[in-house]
């Protein structure tokens, strides 16, 4: 009973102890409030952000004529396979199959809820349409789901390009 009471003093004292010392620690520090946020957070782009990004995107049909669809796969099972499929009648991923994909038109793939975005968007999926969505999905389509950083590189876009026009009858 004795180590029982002498632990038991033990932990009361340290409890103690560590009280007084947070009051004596706030009594010497005064913590104070900011006026303003230290970090403003704004929906705005930054001026040097918007100053790199580049006025216009040139056109990928020079660049097909010169594509490797095989160098095109390579890329996409790379970069894209994770999020989607290519088989005719493929099941959808995090992203819709790709089968037929050039021609098609946008956010028509069945069992696949597209965003409001690329819905709003219409039309059929041109090479060009292709070029820019994979360039930078989220500054084509606004508010996409498709959180990709984009194929920077103007050959893999006409490879991908190239290879995804050999999906399809």
């Amino acid at each position: 009973m004795a180590n029982f009471n002498t632990v038991a003093g033990c932990v009361l004292a340290s409890a103690l102890f560590a009280m007084v010392l947070g009051k004596v620690s706030n009594a010497l520090v005064h913590p104070h409030k900011l006026d303003k946020p230290a970090i403003a957070v704004t929906d705005a782009v930054p001026e040097t952000a918007a100053a790199a990004a580049p006025a216009e995107l040139a056109p990928i049909e020079p660049k097909l004529a010169g594509a490797n669809a095989e160098a095109g796969k390579a890329v996409f099972m790379k970069q894209c396979f994770t999020c989607h499929t290519t088989d005719k009648g493929g099941a959808n991923k995090i992203g819709p199959n790709l089968w037929a994909v050039v021609g098609r038109k946008k956010a028509s793939h069945a069992g696949f809820s597209y965003s409001s975005g690329l819905q709003a968007k219409g039309g059929d999926w041109g090479v060009e349409d292709i070029n820019h969505m994979v360039v930078k999905p989220t500054a084509f389509v606004k508010g996409t789901k498709m959180a990709f950083a984009g194929l920077p590189k103007e050959q893999e876009r006409a490879d991908v390009i190239a290879y995804l026009k050999t999906l399809g009858p």
